[in-house]
């Protein structure tokens, strides 16, 4: 059956997804959906394409909630065999046997690197690769590599990229033409939600939205106005503190939305180091303040009251002690000393207390709570009304009980709108301000717990229910929300109405709860949603829902703070991706792309792994050729002889392929050849030894003494050992800033620098390499192994922790060894001479002076160490508390 007729035959494919996976499947190219359109249906129904055994294809970029719910999909669908999960439990032997039968295949970079090089995947019968969350590649991330392989010896398969957010194509210089020249990619294809397809899609079975706008209270918009002034106020002050940032990101309208801290941290990461504390701290503030906006719209006053509190209460204690120590300074923002600030925390304490606050809060004697305002927040109370309109809806006697689905934007809310719907807003609100004066004891909970039930009506029937019937409503739980993780179930039956199930769900906090979202809507199929807080992806998902189930009654509540902060961070994410979309169509149609892009042909300069400077490769310096002598136009360049064939190679560990080196390394004409390695990551030659650590893992290896392990077996088994310190390109080139060592000249024997020191003091023969980014490395391991001869894969496996020592040099017992260095007059130059003609440290006791001499060949050397092997015990003792005497008194004189 032809292509055309599957799909359409398929009813539940939709207008625009046909035409997208038309043009996907037809030629190769790059995907951009707007968020929320239904990528991952898209992404299913590609695979039931390519999915027979006859196809030899491979999935990246999924993560492993994506992977279960694509197979899920399929295998409900009826495809057999659905696609396979290659993991490292499986063995190579088979790994070979199942890329021999076919199929599709989800499998880490780290894996299908591996398998790439070394000829264990028939790389000329590989039908394609499909990558997911194509917006994350890079020019060094382990897909480049992957794909830099696979169209190095395959110019016949395909390759086809998908994303969902466009704006990380707008980011930075020419994103999108290195993410296509990254995959070797000539076309993109672009659907934003305004696309015509689209639109015309939605329009024929568009849900029934009913948008409803809540005003802020006079506090709440009190509230909302000083915050906005102490934004602006710090992001001000942050303009004239550092030239670092872009005047166009330090806006309030800019500082709302949830990409703000993402947007800073990239611009100043890399020059971290060099930043004020001043600068830090107006950072810190900025993120408290933007903290206090979402709090004040999602949660109680109680919970937002005791926020800002917390911060008045940490400046009354730590202020004045931070300002004067130079190692704290800037602890606390001054926007706390604005009237703004003051104006903030009154509107927030009377919304819990009133305007009668201090004289009523004084009152401890009295057993008896004060009376307390507790404003509630609109929105809770907007939902209960909502509610209280779904049950009585005259549609439920003749459609049955009717499943609402509530979406927050957190978990946290998420619970708060349960007590809330299950005890009503002033029994919540008293609680929270009970616990918050007064914590109780566990044993004070179970006591208080029940009177408060009684006081809640019919709401308080199903508490009761739950409680006193534990086993029979955890397993009516349990068939409810089977599959769902993370949310919560409200079953409401009174007796007036048919019994009606709510389901409360958060949106964020997982980049994978969409998928679950999707499931709850395919499963209970809804038929009243109410949007607690705005989602621009799960609008558009249930739109998705509406038009491939056009005879399913749907009716959206969309509830907004009127004139908020909320309403306007929720535009403001339309009108981004709507401008990135538009940044995108004219970057497409001012994009020049030569025809070579898709590296199909022969010659291809993308697939080029020839370091050498263009400069000199215009005359044939780049390949097997030599200058010709005669030229005059060779501008100065040195004459060149004919360059051998044979490329360098450098041996990798297994577990270096999850870093960016491996595919840089190789990018530079560099063979790599991967092998387990016990010692060292990286063998450059048969003496050069190199173990790679990051910031990260090298801070971890120094606490727990694992560095100081692999240095040892570094040192014992090869000549010239090496350590790699690698940062990352995108942060600060520092490992600890100068400003901490202001006020002491001492180091701390837990500080990094210090452990270092005595690392490179108990191993001289280690020498530390500092690389700034990946590509230094890279170059640097170039330069290292330049004129060098080329290791053995088998000799570097037989160098394990447990192995005999190799070199000559290290034939000794090293413990004696250390015991002798140590001792005066020994030096790393003249150790070996002793060992060279001494047995044993007896035979060494027993020696003359003038035998030292001749030995040592250092007169000076060979009386220290006569003089310490013979000096008395009592003399030595009296040296030691002599050195240590002179030692406290040289530091009190200081």
């Amino acid at each position: 059956m032809d292509i055309d007729e599957k799909l359409a035959n398929n009813n539940g494919i939709l207008q625009y997804e046909n035409e997208i996976i038309l043009q996907s499947y037809h030629e190769d190219g790059l995907l951009i959906l707007a968020r929320g359109l239904g990528l991952e249906r898209i992404f299913c129904e590609m695979m039931k394409l390519y999915c027979a055994e006859h196809n030899l294809i491979f999935i990246m970029g999924c993560t492993d909630v994506e992977q279960t719910y694509f197979i899920e999909q399929l295998i409900n669908d009826g495809i057999d065999p659905p696609p396979r999960i290659v993991t490292a439990d499986i063995s190579i032997h088979d790994r070979k046997e199942l890329y021999l039968h076919g199929g599709l295949f989800f499998v880490t970079a780290r894996i299908l690197t591996v398998d790439l090089l070394t000829d264990r995947i028939p790389i000329d019968l590989i039908s394609g690769l499909l990558i997911y969350r194509a917006h994350r590649i890079t020019d060094s991330s382990p897909e480049s590599f992957i794909t830099r392989l696979y169209r190095d010896k395959n110019k016949t398969g395909f390759i086809k990229g998908f994303s969902d957010s466009a704006l990380d194509f707008s980011r930075g210089y020419n994103q999108l033409e290195c993410v296509m020249k990254n995959l070797f990619l000539r076309h993109v294809y672009l659907y934003p939600r305004f696309q015509v397809t689209i639109r015309s899609t939605f329009e024929h079975c568009s849900p029934d939205v009913i948008e409803l706008q809540v005003p802020l209270t006079v506090l709440m918009m009190d509230i909302q106005i000083s915050l906005t002034e102490l934004i602006n106020a710090c992001l001000q002050e942050l303009r004239s503190s550092t030239t670092w940032l872009d005047n166009d990101i330090l806006t309030v309208d800019q500082a709302i939305l949830n990409s703000f801290e993402r947007l800073i941290r990239l611009q100043l990461q890399p020059i971290w180091n060099q930043i004020s504390i001043r600068t830090k701290q107006l950072l810190n503030d900025i993120k408290t303040l933007r903290l206090f906006v979402l709090y004040l719209t999602q949660y109680d006053c109680v919970t937002f009251y005791n926020a800002v509190q917390a911060v008045f209460i940490n400046e009354k204690l730590y202020g004045s002690r931070g300002k004067t120590m130079n190692s704290s300074q800037g602890l606390t923002g001054s926007w706390l000393y604005l009237p703004a600030a003051e104006r903030l925390l009154m509107a927030s304490k009377s919304r819990v207390f009133g305007e009668t606050t201090k004289r009523q809060f004084q009152q401890t004697n009295d057993n008896e709570q004060p009376p307390a305002k507790l404003e509630e927040n609109p929105k809770l109370k907007l939902v209960s009304d909502v509610l209280q309109e779904i049950r009585e809806n005259e549609d439920n006697k003749t459609l049955g009980p009717p499943v609402t689905l509530i979406v927050c934007a957190e978990d946290r809310a998420c619970s708060q709108l349960k007590q809330y719907l299950l005890l009503g807003g002033r029994v919540m609100l008293e609680r929270l301000l009970e616990q918050t004066l007064n914590p109780p004891t566990a044993a004070n909970e179970t006591t208080k717990v029940p009177e408060t039930k009684k006081t809640t009506g019919k709401k308080a029937q199903t508490v009761n229910e739950e409680t006193t019937n534990e086993n029979s409503s955890t397993d009516d739980n349990k068939l409810d929300i089977e599959g769902i993780e993370g949310g919560y179930v409200i079953e409401d039956d009174d007796g007036s109405t048919c019994p009606s199930t709510t389901i409360l769900y958060p949106f964020s906090g997982n980049i994978d709860n969409h998928f679950i979202l999707g499931k709850i809507l395919i499963k209970y199929r809804p038929r009243f949603i109410i949007l607690y807080d705005a989602s621009l992806t799960f609008v558009r998902q249930l739109e998705v829902f509406k038009a491939t189930n056009p005879n399913h009654p749907l009716r959206i509540y969309f509830l907004l703070y009127g004139k908020s902060i909320e309403e306007q961070r929720y535009l403001l994410s339309v009108k981004k991706e709507k401008e990135a979309f538009e940044n995108l169509v004219r970057e497409k149609a001012s994009m020049v792309i030569p025809e070579e892009r898709e590296g199909r042909d022969e010659y291809n300069p993308l697939l080029s792994r020839d370091p050498t400077p263009a400069n000199q490769q215009a005359y044939g310096t780049g390949a097997v050729s030599t200058i010709d002598q005669s030229d005059t136009r060779r501008g100065g360049i040195i004459p060149m002889t004919t360059i051998s064939n044979i490329r360098p190679k450098i041996i990798v560990d297994m577990r270096e392929f999850r870093s960016e080196l491996p595919s840089l390394i190789w990018k530079r004409g560099i063979d790599i050849e991967p092998v387990t390695l016990e010692v060292g990551d990286y063998i450059l030659t048969p003496d050069v030894c190199v173990e790679r650590k990051s910031v990260s893992d090298l801070i971890g290896s120094l606490n727990n003494g694992r560095l100081y392990q692999q240095a040892l077996q570094m040192t014992r088994f090869y000549k010239k050992p090496m350590l790699l310190i690698e940062f990352d390109q995108k942060q600060a080139f520092h490992l600890a800033n100068k400003q901490r060592y202001n006020s002491s000249s001492e180091f701390s024997a837990h500080d990094i620098t210090s452990k270092l020191a005595l690392l490179t003091m108990h191993f001289p023969k280690l020498k530390i390499l500092w690389c700034p980014s990946p590509h230094a490395s890279a170059e640097l391991f170039e330069d290292l192994k330049r004129d060098r001869e080329e290791p053995d894969s088998k000799n570097a496996m037989l160098v394990t922790a447990e192995s005999e020592l190799l070199d000559e040099d290290e034939r000794y017992n090293s413990v004696v060894q250390d015991l002798l260095i140590r001792m005066p007059g020994v030096t790393f130059k003249n150790y070996k001479l002793i060992m060279n003609k001494v047995e044993n440290l007896r035979e060494l006791s027993q020696l003359k002076e003038d035998e030292l001499v001749t030995i040592m060949g250092n007169s000076k050397q060979a009386s220290l160490l006569y003089n310490f092997i013979h000096k008395q015990k009592g003399d030595l003792v009296l040296d030691i508390k002599s050195k240590t005497t002179s030692n406290n008194t040289w530091k009190k004189r200081r």
